[in-house]
Formats: structure tokens, sequence, C-alpha cells
């Protein structure tokens, strides 16, 4: 028992690893990627999907700041994570600013996880 390192995760989890993160962005780069994990606590003989739904919001005069380069993620078979990327401009984010990414298991009785990561100048 004392070997249980998934403790802090409910029986069958899938989402995110942590609920907050912080990325340390470079203004004068043009772009940027942050990568996101999802999280499974067990693996399993099948494949498991999930949908991403990124909180977008448009600032007026700088536009979009940030866009998930994929809106749904397959955990494979016998693994317990995947990844995807979100795209930052740099050069138009602002100090503090969160972006809020949510995930949903495509199957009945999965609960959705949140994650936000504050956007801090290096």
């Amino acid at each position: 028992a004392c070997d249980d390192k998934n403790k802090n995760y409910p029986t069958d989890y899938v989402g995110f690893e942590h609920s907050m993160q912080s990325h340390f962005y470079s203004k004068s780069d043009k772009e940027e990627t942050i990568e996101v994990k999802v999280i499974a606590v067990d693996k399993k003989k099948e494949d498991r999907e999930v949908k991403l739904n990124i909180h977008q919001s448009n600032i007026p005069g700088i536009g979009t700041i940030y866009k998930l380069t994929n809106d749904r993620l397959t955990i494979k078979a016998g693994k317990k994570e995947a990844k995807t990327t979100i795209v930052l401009s740099p050069k138009k984010a602002i100090r503090g600013q969160v972006i809020q990414i949510s995930c949903t298991p495509l199957w009945k009785g999965g609960q959705t996880s949140k994650l936000a990561i504050e956007l801090m100048p290096k």
C-alpha cells in the first residue's frame, strides 16, 4: 500500500496532471509552444479519447494570443499519457494572463478536469 503513488487522483482519473502551472515566455520570440500533458491513473487495454477546450479571449486590437493545436487527444492502449501543445504569440501576451483549458473524457462517467496556465514574461 505504501507504493500507491496515484493516491491523489480519483479511481479511473483521466485529465490534467496539475490544475495550475506557469509559463515563462520571452517577449522577443515570435512564437512559442507550451506542452500540455493529459494523464491517466491506470493503463487500459483500449484507446481512450478526450476532448480539449481552450477558453479563447480575443482582445480588441490585439487578436488571438494563443491557440490549441489539437482539440482531441488519444491515450493509446497500454499508455498513461498523451501530449498536445498550445501555440503562443509572446509579443501579444499580457503579463499575468491566464490560459484556461478543459479536458473532457469522451466516455460515460468521465469527469472534466481544468488547467490554468499563467503567462509570465522572463
